[in-house]
């Protein structure tokens, strides 16, 4: 009996003691954490202007962050302008248009609205118009200034409701009014690519979304027709485009990066399958960072997109949302240490 124990105990110390383990990056680290602020939520999304962060944190409201100090005034409400507030109950999707001080919310508590904020003052921030309509389940959002320079339009946005993607631009109709958001919209299950659209850009003329387990999915922006579609390792999540290059968080395959040179024939040049599951992914100069769950953060040198080049791995910020560059800087929105902001050393 004892012979046989051991026997076992050796088999045991022979499998496990050889078995490959996880472990954190052991090469000099990059990215140097310099700031983490605690949040009253989940963060789920974060935006920048020029000084401040703003943090969706779901049922924690929002969470405005300057910059200069990484000191942080805590949001449940909003003044309307009239001696009122609104409450910020449920904030899960945050954009930002530097531009115009102005700030978009998807409200998801009861009204499932897209509040926009005027940011002009830090110390009160002034609601300034509800888009509604067509805005519950709101999975991205982006809102910018307008693509045509001079153009008569205040503001572009694109959104994902459901199955369908919303798109479109914002004019004056009434002078000393806010301005009406005039969107157009693809449902994107009834065309003859079928998809879940999960994250969507846009430019002039193409709409580019990360459609789940379809991949990359490209339309023409002034018809809402597909141009094309491409098959890719994982499911895709999100999606940024910068040039000729979409770079794509696709779960569970980390990062993907398609050549959309030519949009009717998108081809995937390369990738890198982080562990954990890939939930963003941004771009700055010649970096791409992906925030990647329970994997941490990984950033890549891209500056050969065919060849993406691991730079650092960090896996003690927890469980990773969301990530965004600012100015040099790595900006992470984590489920189990809040926001943390960390310089990219040379």
């Amino acid at each position: 009996m004892l012979k046989r124990l051991i026997v076992l105990i050796i088999i045991a110390i022979t499998i496990f003691g050889c078995a490959q383990k996880s472990s954190e990056w052991t090469e000099k680290h990059v990215l140097q954490l310099v700031a983490s602020i605690p949040t009253v939520g989940n963060p789920l999304d974060l935006v920048t202007d020029d000084t401040r962060i703003y943090v969706a944190e779901d049922q924690g409201g929002i969470s405005v962050i300057d910059l200069s100090d990484y000191s942080k005034t805590w949001l449940p409400s909003v003044s309307t302008g009239d001696s009122t507030t609104l409450a910020l109950r449920r904030i899960r999707r945050i954009s930002h248009i530097n531009s115009l001080d102005l700030l978009f919310l998807s409200e998801t508590y009861g009204s499932d609205n897209i509040v926009v904020i005027d940011t002009s003052n830090p110390d009160s921030l002034v609601l300034s118009d509800v888009i509604t309509g067509g805005t519950s389940d709101i999975r991205d959002m982006h809102f910018f200034e307008p693509l045509v320079p001079g153009s008569n339009y205040v503001f572009e946005g694109i959104f994902i409701t459901g199955q369908i993607i919303k798109y479109g631009y914002s004019s004056v109709i009434i002078p000393g009014l806010p301005p009406i958001f005039s969107p157009t919209t693809l449902d994107a299950a009834a065309t003859s690519y079928p998809i879940n659209p999960l994250g969507a850009v846009m430019n002039q003329q193409y709409i580019y979304v990360a459609a789940d387990q379809m991949g990359l999915v490209i339309y023409n922006r002034a018809t809402a027709a597909p141009i094309s579609g491409l098959s890719l390792p994982g499911f895709a999540q999100k999606i940024k485009v910068v040039g000729n290059y979409a770079y794509l968080a696709c779960r569970h395959e980390g990062l993907q990066i398609v050549d959309v040179s030519n949009p009717a024939a998108p081809f995937r040049v390369g990738g890198f399958d982080t562990s954990g599951y890939a939930t963003n992914v941004d771009v700055w100069n010649n970096y791409a960072v992906v925030s990647s769950g329970g994997g941490g953060i990984y950033l890549f040198d891209i500056t050969n997109p065919a060849n993406p080049v691991l730079k650092d791995n960090i896996t003690s910020c927890g469980y990773t949302n969301n990530v965004k560059f600012h100015d040099g800087k790595v900006l992470v929105a984590s489920r189990d240490m809040g926001l943390l902001v960390y310089n990219i050393m040379p």
